[in-house]
């Protein structure tokens, strides 16, 4: 068994590739992540366009490159096998990739009224997520599945995290306490952060130790500042 780069408080860190390490864990609740796109994001501005036709001004990733050849050989298969441990899942996609990933029970989305990057056709309005499973207690009451947000991210040294107050509401819709909930995509550990603060357990595997230093940080913090 792998041994976790960080482990406190019912929250997991594990450093590597989710494909070798997910086989060794425990069946969780639910699978709640932002995988890469496979849409060139990331990339230098230098670099050529996008396949919506834009050229992103962003950090590398470290190790990766977000194509679409790579999404589907590497980022699929993941997501595959960590929603076969998990009751329910909440994964983020871009809307041209969506056909690429299996088929959910529904799609929703995180509206931005004021925009997230470009496309050919203008502004880029929404973030788009994929639900599977069912949602907790739904017979208790269906819940909205969308969100409006003006909320932007914090710069924490990962080129795509994503704010805080949508994972925490994400969170929220898909779990409850003391649920476990999975993201084998951590990158930044923005969904563990939400999990630690809303009396969640929570696992994240990410393959870069610098982005692991930086959701360890996060996690030590008795009041996060971002």
């Amino acid at each position: 068994m792998t041994k976790p780069y960080y482990d406190h408080a019912g929250i997991q860190i594990y450093l590597g590739d989710c494909l070798e390490i997910l086989p060794e864990l425990e069946p969780v609740d639910i699978v709640l992540t932002d995988p890469p796109y496979g849409i060139n994001l990331g990339m230098h501005s230098d670099a050529k366009e996008n396949r919506n036709g834009v050229g992103l001004k962003k950090q590398k990733y470290e190790s990766y490159d977000d194509t679409h050849e790579n999404l589907l050989s590497i980022i699929i298969p993941a997501v595959i096998l960590a929603l076969s441990f998990a009751k329910r899942g909440i994964v983020f996609c871009a809307d041209i990739n969506i056909c690429d990933f299996p088929r959910p029970q529904a799609v929703s989305c995180i509206y931005m009224p004021s925009g997230q990057g470009r496309t050919c056709w203008g502004f880029q309005n929404t973030a788009f997520f994929l639900l599977y499973g069912i949602a907790p207690n739904l017979n208790l009451g269906a819940k909205n599945t969308a969100l409006k947000s003006t909320e932007s991210n914090i710069k924490n040294g990962h080129p795509c995290s994503k704010p805080i107050g949508w994972m925490k509401w994400l969170v929220s819709l898909g779990s409850e306490i003391n649920d476990t909930i999975l993201d084998p995509f951590m990158g930044s550990g923005t969904t563990l952060v939400a999990a630690k603060e809303l009396g969640r357990k929570a696992i994240g595997i990410e393959i870069e130790e610098k982005y692991c230093e930086i959701a360890a940080r996060r996690l030590s913090q008795e009041v996060f500042q971002w």
